[in-house]
């Protein structure tokens, strides 16, 4: 049996050939340093393409896996002379597989994952190949802490350019409030600096990631971790759509009054439905009390699962590592419940009668919407609705796509057409505006041109040139 290092040792001079065909490469020693460049049957490429996702197919023609900015700046200067186009992947969670591409080449740069902490400041320096579970157990040896999403193997880079919020937000605000400067590959091969171009740290601020170039490290300002970590949970079971309605209705309005230092996620899964409450705050604050009033008369099942330090309550919502068979996508920001309440009758049918159909809608608001500067255009918006599909059979997947699809026309037409670009869907109705607002995503257009004049990077929901 080969090696990892005898394989890449036999097969680097056939890559080399077929790099000198297709893209003019010469794969000398300084060169293969800083970049290695990947074609399907390659020992590594299987790997390198990996998507969270495992139902898409999506096969670039070549990986580019980089292991500096210097690499990166290689690739894409590569891809300039075959005018591309260019996809940007890190940790490999975008939903849709907008990370890859079927005609071009994939910059891989998870092995940019260097962190670097200055203990004075506690500013984070970060590779964009970070991935969240690494950058919690670095913090948190370090008494620091970045409030983020809870998926343990999402990329630093794209979830804080697309937004970030988790169960801190209310709290801390944003993953991307907390970005501080960023440097970038831009599509014309040149290298960026935010410190020095204010307008690019506004783009990376909520714009998205894959737009107009390749972003190689990111700068961001951690807090304090806190000591402990408080969570509830209330079920109920064997409900209907009246039912579940009325549970929602009652839930939006016990939100109403947490404390910032709290999050609430109302889940149904089926005829039964989960609602989580958290805090890093005192268990009996007003609002807490108040919450946990209105819901346990409400609920079959409470269960409270007392104050554990962060470190060890984390894990918990770190969920499945992947691949996963699923459709996962926004189901629209909202200010209140009357934003969805004439939807729910359908998308609750589609959830009780497609097996595997999840709705759930996360609280938002406190420090998100005191937050000023970057793309970020939703933070007027109290609450996040997602809608996930999940399958193990691959032959369930076309009815399952289908039901998402249902639940997604249903949102439309009750008038929910604001996204959250993290959670995107190629079938959303004008997703510039839906994930930026007008405003937004023109200035975004701006520094497309700016940064990337011949739409080098891209793919189907990227920023798209001004006409």
């Amino acid at each position: 049996m080969h090696t990892r290092r005898t394989f890449l040792q036999t097969s680097l001079a056939a890559t080399s050939a077929l790099l000198a065909d297709s893209l003019g490469v010469e794969m000398i020693a300084g060169a293969a340093a800083a970049v290695e460049f990947l074609a399907p049957g390659d020992a590594d490429f299987a790997a390198a393409r990996a998507l969270y996702n495992g139902g898409i197919e999506t096969q670039p023609k070549w990986i580019a896996r980089c292991t500096s900015e210097a690499g990166v700046q290689q690739a894409v200067r590569r891809a300039m002379e075959k005018a591309g186009p260019v996809a940007v992947k890190g940790g490999g969670h975008s939903f849709e597989g907008l990370s890859l591409n079927d005609d071009g080449l994939v910059v891989n740069v998870a092995a940019l994952n260097e962190l670097r902490l200055d203990a004075k400041t506690g500013v984070l320096t970060a590779g964009a190949g970070c991935r969240l579970a690494e950058v919690n157990g670095f913090l948190m040896a370090r008494g620091r802490f970045l409030p983020a999403g809870s998926c343990e193997t999402v990329g630093l880079a794209g979830l804080t350019l697309g937004g970030g919020y988790g169960l801190f937000a209310r709290k801390w605000g944003l993953t991307c409030d907390h970005l501080r400067a960023v440097r970038m590959v831009a599509g014309t091969g040149e290298i960026h600096d935010s410190r020095t171009e204010p307008d690019l740290l506004w783009a990376c601020r909520g714009g998205g990631n894959g737009n107009f170039g390749v972003v190689t490290q990111l700068t961001l300002q951690t807090r304090i971790a806190p000591k402990g970590f408080s969570s509830w949970k209330y079920r109920a079971f064997n409900l209907n759509a009246r039912e579940a309605t009325a549970l929602l209705a009652v839930w939006f309005e016990a939100t109403a009054a947490l404390p910032r230092e709290a999050f609430s996620a109302w889940v149904m899964n089926g005829r039964q439905v989960t609602i989580l409450l958290t805090t890093i705050g005192a268990r009996e604050q007003q609002g807490l009390a108040a919450f946990r009033a209105k819901l346990t008369p409400v609920t079959d099942k409470a269960s409270d699962a007392g104050t554990v330090p962060l470190a060890k309550a984390l894990p918990r919502y770190y969920g499945e590592p992947g691949p996963q068979l699923f459709k996962n996508c926004s189901a629209g920001f909202y200010k209140g419940f009357a934003d969805l309440e004439a939807a729910l009758p359908a998308v609750f049918a589609e959830v009780l009668h497609e097996p595997g159909m999840i709705f759930q809608v996360n609280t938002l608001g406190g420090a998100i919407a005191d937050g000023r500067g970057g793309a970020y255009a939703h933070r007027d918006c109290g609450y996040l609705g997602e809608q996930q599909a999940f399958w193990e059979d691959p032959a369930h997947a076309k009815s399952r796509i289908a039901a998402a699809g249902r639940i997604r026309e249903h949102l439309a037409q009750a008038g929910v057409r604001r996204h959250y670009v993290n959670y995107p869907d190629l079938a959303f109705h004008d997703w510039p505006t839906a994930y930026y607002g007008e405003e937004n995503y023109r200035r975004l257009q701006g520094l497309k041109r700016l940064y990337d004049p011949q739409n080098l990077i891209r793919h189907a929901q990227s920023v798209r040139l001004p006409s």
